[in-house]
C-alpha cells in the first residue's frame, strides 16, 4: 500500500471517511511496516495530498518511541524469540502496544499552516479522541500533564488525583497520543483501545507508567460496542472538528505518548 509518484488526493488508498476539512481514509488492518511507508510517502506528497488522516488497526507489535527506555520493555522474551516484534520509531514518548481491536489514527498535517504548536496540535487530538468516546457513551479526561486520555471513577476528582490512584486503577488510560515533526508534517497519532485484549501490555511498562492500568471502551460501557470501522468513520468526524477548533490551554510534555 503506497501513493505513487505525482499521484493526487483522489489516488490516496484505502476507503473515504467524512471528515471536514482533511482527507480521512480506512485502512482496515495493515502490519506496522507497511503503514509506516505509506506515512512516509503522504509526507513527502502532502503538497498534493493536503492534511490526512489515516484510520486502521495494527498487526500485533510493540513501538517504542525517541524518550523509550529498554528496561520498560524488560518483560519480554530477551531471546530472540518475542512473539511480538518491537519498533523503535520516530515519535515522541516510551513504550506502547497496538493490535486488533485498537483504533490508531495517523494524522499527516501541515503545522507549519498550524503556527508549529506541537502542543495545541496534541490538546486538539486528544479533544477529537475524548468526543468520539462521548458518542460511544465513555466519559474520557485529560489528567494534567499527562498526554492522552483517561477514565477515571465517577465520582473522583481528577485534578487532584496522583499515581496512587493511578495505580489503584481509580483512572484509566483508554487512549496513547504520540507524534512526530518532519519537514513541519506531523507522522503518527493516537490509539484508542476500542475492544482489544490488554494481556500484551502486561509485558511492558506502558508509557513509562509504572503501575498504569490500560482500559477499552468495551470496558467502560455497558451498552454494544459498534465495529471497529463505526468507531473510524466517528473519530474522522470528531478529529477533524477538533482540528478545526482551539485548543484548550492545557500544556503537557511534548510529544509524549499517551
Amino acid at each position: 500500500m503506497s501513493v505513487a509518484p505525482g499521484a493526487g488526493a483522489d489516488a490516496l488508498p484505502g476507503a473515504p471517511l467524512e471528515a471536514e476539512g482533511l482527507r480521512a481514509r480506512w485502512l482496515g488492518r495493515i502490519g506496522y511496516s507497511p503503514a509506516s511507508a505509506l506515512q512516509e510517502d503522504l509526507r513527502r506528497a502532502h503538497a498534493r495530498t493536503g492534511d490526512v488522516l489515516l484510520l486502521l488497526e495494527h498487526e500485533p507489535v510493540y513501538t517504542t518511541g525517541r524518550g523509550g527506555h529498554a528496561e520498560h520493555l524488560a518483560a519480554l522474551p530477551s531471546d530472540g524469540a518475542a512473539p511480538v516484534p518491537v519498533e523503535r520509531i520516530g515519535r515522541g514518548g516510551d513504550v506502547t502496544y497496538h493490535g486488533p481491536g485498537q483504533l490508531v489514527g495517523y494524522a499527516l498535517v501541515d503545522l507549519r499552516a498550524r503556527g508549529r504548536d506541537v502542543h495545541r496540535f496534541l490538546r486538539q487530538l486528544e479533544t477529537g479522541v475524548i468526543t468520539t468516546l462521548s458518542a460511544l457513551g465513555v466519559r474520557g479526561v485529560r489528567w494534567t500533564g499527562r498526554t492522552g486520555v483517561w477514565v477515571a471513577d465517577p465520582d473522583a476528582d481528577v485534578g487532584r488525583m496522583d499515581e496512587r490512584d493511578m495505580q489503584l486503577g481509580r483512572i484509566r488510560k483508554i487512549a496513547s497520543i504520540g507524534i512526530g515533526v518532519r519537514g513541519g508534517i506531523t507522522m503518527h497519532g493516537f490509539a484508542l483501545n476500542v475492544a482489544m485484549d490488554l494481556a500484551p501490555f502486561t509485558a511492558i511498562v506502558p508509557c513509562g507508567l509504572v503501575g498504569v492500568r490500560m482500559t477499552t471502551v468495551a470496558r467502560e460501557t455497558p451498552g454494544p460496542v459498534p465495529s471497529l470501522r463505526e468507531v473510524a468513520a466517528l473519530a474522522a468526524q470528531e478529529v477533524a472538528a477538533a482540528l478545526a477548533s482551539p485548543a484548550p490551554p492545557e500544556r503537557n510534555p511534548v510529544g509524549a505518548v499517551a
